[in-house]
């Protein structure tokens, strides 16, 4: 293990998977500085954070929010950024800027674009000899209204853009009418311009998630679990280990192919026959990191190797992308253990399990099942020796209230309205 004392630089505070990221690199003897651009955040008052700095919204001045973390690298000193949430993409376009200062543990803008973008994600698993859901990309009403009408009777499909978190905009449709106008308008999402959208196969069954980390290829951490509450559509507030080792051989596969180093989540569906479908990926810290509380060697997993990016570039992506078999892994890696959370590891946003679980429950076997969960699972905000993160939330909460009421957005909406990267350069 390492030993060595770094500074770790990390962006995405408000998040509670990054507060417990945060928590790893302190606990394992490193300290840690954040840059966020909500004035309240989690990390903000955690015993495990040693300073935070408020810095520019990455979406709305990207140029102003690289050099800020250049400032604040050199001032403290950094040996690695750890980008956590959707600001990554804004980070990895500044990656040679950044260069300058710090290793940013990120991959480029041509590479996450591939592995963020649902159309292409898709395309590259089923390059790689994996089952995909039926997919089609449309760019226009005109294009969309043209794919339902394929849609076969007693059938559903899903409806979701190419770039988006959390489920936001998911449209699911059944078609239980053979005539012609089986929708109705409401139905139908609006397509902005510029847009690309997905209509893919409805694929009936249970969700599993995936969380990495990976070094040229090879995983230094790893994590899978069921998702059994949500965010509404999208986000896991509960989860446990799963252990699942169809998701393990896709993960290494998919990440070996690339070469890819950094966070890397995958979203799978497991039908009841046991066939496995990769959804979507987000290459970025996800819930997964949950179930790694008190595993010093997590954080260790950051470091090694020869830095973000391998050797390959943008067009070493492209090329594989059309032929994915060509990018092999290096012959000279040397393979490390694979650090994994415990046999019974599980965890549990309590405040998202009482606002959007409890919510949700239809029967009293689904509130048996959702008080089993709250009772279970420990809550990954709070922490008798670092509780001030806890109280935090509320006053979080309240901003993106405040936000919601001026904006009409929903609470996701405007939790992600500063960071989020929809594909645009």
């Amino acid at each position: 293990m390492n030993t060595e004392r770094k500074t770790i630089l990390l962006t995405g505070g408000r998040a509670p998977a990054t507060l417990e990221l945060a928590r790893l690199f302190d606990e394992a003897g490193h300290c840690v500085v954040v840059a966020e651009s909500l004035p309240a955040h989690l990390c903000r008052v955690s015993r495990a954070v040693a300073r935070s700095y408020l810095v520019p919204p990455p979406r709305q001045q990207e140029k102003e929010y690289i050099e800020e973390l250049c400032r604040i690298a050199e001032r403290e000193k950094a040996d690695l950024l750890v980008p956590t949430c959707e600001e990554v993409f804004f980070v990895a376009k500044g990656r040679e800027r950044l260069r300058h200062y710090v290793e940013p543990f990120v991959e480029s803008l041509e590479e996450l674009r591939i592995w963020h973008d649902k159309a292409a994600f898709v395309r590259l698993a089923e390059q790689a000899g994996f089952s995909v859901p039926q997919t089609r990309s449309v760019i226009s009403a005109a294009g969309l209204l043209e794919a339902l009408q394929d849609v076969e009777p007693g059938k559903s499909v899903v409806l979701k853009p190419a770039f988006s978190r959390f489920s936001s905009r998911v449209h699911i449709l059944r078609r239980s009418s053979p005539r012609k106008d089986w929708y109705t308008a409401s139905e139908l999402p609006a397509i902005r311009e510029g847009e690309t959208w997905l209509v893919q196969e409805f694929i009936a069954g249970r969700q599993l998630c995936s969380y990495a980390v990976a070094r040229e290829g090879r995983l230094a951490l790893y994590a899978d679990y069921a998702t059994t509450f949500t965010a509404g559509q999208g986000a896991s507030i509960s989860f446990s280990f799963a252990d699942h080792p169809g998701v393990r051989t896709f993960v290494e596969k998919m990440v070996g192919l690339r070469r890819f180093t950094g966070q890397i989540a995958f979203d799978f569906i497991e039908t009841r026959t046991g066939e496995l479908y990769p959804i979507e990926c987000n290459p970025r810290l996800t819930s997964g990191i949950h179930l790694f509380r008190g595993k010093r060697e997590a954080a260790e997993a950051f470091f090694g190797g020869r830095g973000a990016g391998g050797e390959h570039d943008g067009n070493d992506n492209n090329e594989a992308l059309e032929k994915p078999e060509r990018a092999t892994l290096p012959v000279h890696a040397e393979k490390q253990p694979v650090v994994v959370p415990s046999a019974n590891a599980s965890a549990a946003l309590s405040m998202a399990m009482l606002f959007y679980g409890l919510p949700s429950l239809r029967s009293w076997r689904e509130g048996r099942r959702w008080l089993g969960e709250f009772l279970k699972s420990r809550d990954v905000v709070f922490r008798w020796s670092d509780p001030l993160p806890a109280f935090e939330q509320l006053r979080l909460l309240w901003i993106l209230a405040d936000m919601k009421r001026k904006t009409g957005m929903s609470m996701i909406e405007c939790s992600t309205s500063d960071i989020e990267w929809n594909g645009d350069e």
